[in-house]
């Protein structure tokens, strides 16, 4: 409900923060299913193959022609996410091939920081002092949830990661704007279609070729499906309405979520810093929505 020039999420957009903090959760499973997966014989490439084929057909499905008629006018918002579903995959397993997956992501979530800033110079929120801690207390949370870096630092592996958060943060500040009127199936059958098309072919190439066992195959749809397909699409709806910023905060759910399930699936002992770090981001993705307040006539991207 717009006062004063200004969008407050707490009375109309619990909505989208349920949607995004759900699709974080199911995020936070992908590496449970991958594990899983692993133990049962799949390589990384078959892994990004079969979650490309399974876009493949989630694609053509989607984008009937009452679907397709809403991407119009939206060219370059379109050509972002396309870009970003190829580039971010890429991205992230060139980096863990030079660093440690934790060392990886540590970076690759700086990009909440990244999203509020960019909003903020493209005059789509105001900062204020609630604002500020709020995306302080999340980013603290993340870092002590994932821990220190393991193993050694590589420039080239920082680059990419930073790279990575780059790019989402830059998707996250164009969805905002661009998806105005468009069906979010539609725009989940284009980013997805995009997807399938670079990694398919490209996914073994980039991960080997082993194949699992029907355990390792119900892992892969999980991975596809559960972990892909669905958070994808609730994050795609509850982005029209809390908008790119508040977003990105809310989605380091994803961080507590990848902690709680190695405790509870993997039975891993967590660290008490680690569990704090997970108590800090659910703190800061439950007050994302009050603290950033979204202007009501947003900078295109």
């Amino acid at each position: 409900m717009a006062k004063g020039g200004i969008i407050r999420a707490p009375a109309g957009l619990r909505t989208a923060q349920g949607l995004i903090a759900v699709s974080a959760v199911l995020y936070g499973t992908q590496g449970i299913f991958a594990s899983v997966a692993y133990d049962h014989g799949a390589s990384v490439g078959v892994l990004l193959a079969v979650r490309a084929v399974l876009f493949l057909v989630l694609a053509l499905f989607l984008l009937d022609r009452a679907r397709r008629a809403t991407l119009r006018g939206h060219r370059r918002t379109i050509a972002i996410a396309c870009f970003t579903s190829i580039a971010g995959p890429f991205l992230y397993f060139a980096a863990i091939t030079r660093m440690d997956p934790a060392t990886v992501t540590l970076i690759f979530f700086l990009y909440p920081a990244l999203t509020v800033v960019g909003a903020r110079l493209l005059g789509r929120v105001r900062l204020t002092a609630l604002s500020l801690l709020v995306t302080a207390i999340t980013l603290a949370g993340v870092v002590l949830a994932i821990g220190s870096p393991v193993g050694s630092v590589d420039p080239i592996g920082v680059l990419l990661s930073l790279a990575f958060a780059v790019v989402i943060a830059v998707y996250f500040l164009a969805a905002e704007h661009g998806l105005e009127g468009v069906d979010p199936l539609a725009w989940l059958g284009i980013t997805v279609l995009a997807a399938a098309v670079f990694l398919v072919p490209f996914g073994p190439l980039i991960g080997g070729v082993a194949f699992p066992d029907a355990g390792g195959w119900l892992a892969l749809a999980g991975v596809a499906v559960v972990a892909s397909i669905v958070p994808c699409l609730f994050q795609t709806a509850g982005l029209m309405r809390l908008g790119g910023a508040a977003t990105s905060l809310v989605a380091t759910v994803e961080i507590a979520t990848v902690v709680l399930l190695s405790v509870l699936v993997l039975g891993e002992r967590p660290t008490p810093l680690s569990l704090i770090g997970a108590v800090l981001v659910i703190i800061g993705a439950a007050a994302a929505p009050v603290a950033i307040r979204r202007t009501t006539t947003p900078s295109p991207l």
